[in-house]
């Protein structure tokens, strides 16, 4: 296990910069006794799904607080993960895309409320570009329906992160630059985020950073999967869109919650919309807003965001209340377990009816071990 660095903005002013020992560390953290047990929890999790290397963090307040690296970003090569360590995000994604739709929304280029087939998007077989669909149905993943509801939109939440991202489209009709484009200009290159970047196997994408892809690799996390006992390498090709793509750090994220947390990005009104919870026509409200997750824990809004990717996972969780964002990422898809873990296809027959995403992501944020030992950390 990597050495642990600690900073403590909630009780002093150290830059960020600044080791601190355990024992000489004041912090509410430490205070408390908690912190060893937490990443003695971090460590048993990691060791019970399999997985080679986390790097995590913890901001308070500006601050990164807290990060540590478990494990290994390179098995072979036993190299230490860290906050720098890069691994891709997944739907972490998701919720870049909705600060970037919601910032053309405020610029009066789009509307929620307009029909997908506005935009030249077409679903496909039942769904097609139904003038019913509109892109609010996409960003909250009530687009699809189902059998009991003749399939209208609006009625029920389905995850479904490839419609989310078709809302990539909209963004860039609407504002005349493709996703990447804002994504740079609005988030990264302003938050001197030099450690993200659209998915390397994009290669226009990619070479919006400017960055070279070798050089920018050396710093990525080694991608693995448990399978039949054993840690095997994975080769994967990783999209790019609103909905899934973005390579990041711990560093970068906490960057990037920060930022958040300063209002740097959309007006109270527009982050209001993002982080209030879908009601569906009959009145049901959905653990989903525009791009997020928005649950209430223990009477405080939680807003987070799980990711899945074959080789990678993350999890992004944040308490507005207390000033508190958990970053936590993975280079293998075991960190989502609770949300994302497939059911293995039955041979000859695959998944028939099953459909491996809808009932996991209903999950609530409890479902997931790590965020439990950062609420018990933390949120108490």
């Amino acid at each position: 296990m990597a050495g642990t660095t600690l900073l403590f903005s909630c009780c002093t002013h150290r830059t960020i910069s600044q080791t601190v020992s355990v024992k000489a560390a004041d912090s509410i953290f430490l205070n408390t006794g908690k912190l060893a047990a937490f990443e003695a929890r971090l460590e048993q999790l990691r060791q019970r799904y399999h997985i080679p290397g986390i790097s995590a963090g913890i901001v308070n307040k500006q601050q990164l607080v807290w990060k540590k690296g478990f494990g290994y970003t390179d098995v072979g090569r036993r190299i230490r993960p860290d906050e720098h360590t890069v691994y891709h995000i997944a739907s972490v994604t998701k919720t870049f895309g909705s600060i970037i739709f919601m910032q053309q929304v405020a610029a009066g280029r789009l509307l929620l409320s307009d029909p997908i087939g506005k935009y030249g998007i077409n679903l496909g077989a039942r769904w097609g570009s139904d003038p019913r669909i509109r892109l609010q149905h996409l960003m909250t993943h009530t687009a699809m329906g189902n059998t009991f509801n003749g399939f209208k939109p609006g009625y029920v939440f389905r995850y479904n992160g490839g419609w989310y991202g078709e809302i990539g489209k909209a963004i860039a009709r609407a504002s005349g630059h493709s996703f990447g484009e804002l994504l740079m200009q609005e988030i990264v290159l302003p938050l001197h985020m030099k450690e993200t970047a659209p998915s390397t196997d994009d290669s226009t994408a990619f070479a919006l950073t400017g960055y070279n892809k070798a050089a920018f690799l050396e710093k990525v996390a080694r991608p693995y999967d448990w399978k039949y006992g054993k840690l095997e390498p994975v080769r994967f090709q990783y999209g790019f869109n609103p909905a899934a793509g973005i390579m990041s750090s711990v560093s970068d994220l906490a960057l990037y919650t920060v930022a958040i947390d300063e209002k740097r990005f959309l007006s109270d009104n527009s982050w209001q919309q993002i982080t209030t919870p879908y009601v569906t026509p009959r009145g049901k409200t959905i653990q989903y807003g525009l791009g997020w997750f928005v649950k209430k824990y223990k009477g405080m809004k939680l807003l987070w965001h799980t990711g899945w990717w074959l080789g990678y996972s993350a999890l992004f969780v944040k308490i507005p209340q207390k000033g508190l964002t958990f970053i936590i990422l993975a280079n293998s898809q075991d960190l989502s377990r609770p949300f994302y873990h497939l059911v293995k296809p039955i041979p000859g027959l695959g998944f028939g009816f099953f459909n491996p995403f809808r009932r996991n992501l209903n999950k609530t944020l409890s479902a997931s071990g790590f965020a439990v030992a950062f609420l018990d950390l933390c949120a108490d």
